[in-house]
């Protein structure tokens, strides 16, 4: 079976290749972002924690739409260098 239908058929999932779990560097910074998210909630009212977790939703649903957009345009990027390599 070639790459493509591989992708078709789902048998190469691009987000099964995340470095961020043995990255320390990431680990670092999602420890410090639970840390002060934590702190934070610690002193909000249950209005502004409502307000706090409705914001910490729509910038997660925001970082996913720049991922896609990043994957696109790193996909068609390795594509036109394919191209370029057999012209």
């Amino acid at each position: 079976m070639d790459i493509l239908e591989e992708l078709w058929y789902g048998n190469i999932t691009p987000t099964e290749y995340s470095r961020i779990e043995n990255n320390a560097n990431y680990k670092k910074a999602l420890r410090l972002v639970n840390q002060n998210q934590e702190r934070l909630m610690a002193t909000l009212n249950d209005e502004q924690k409502e307000l706090l977790e409705k914001l910490l939703t729509a910038s997660e649903e925001f970082a996913n739409l720049i991922e896609i957009d990043c994957f696109k345009v790193g996909f068609k990027l390795g594509a036109r260098f394919t191209i370029e390599a057999y012209t």
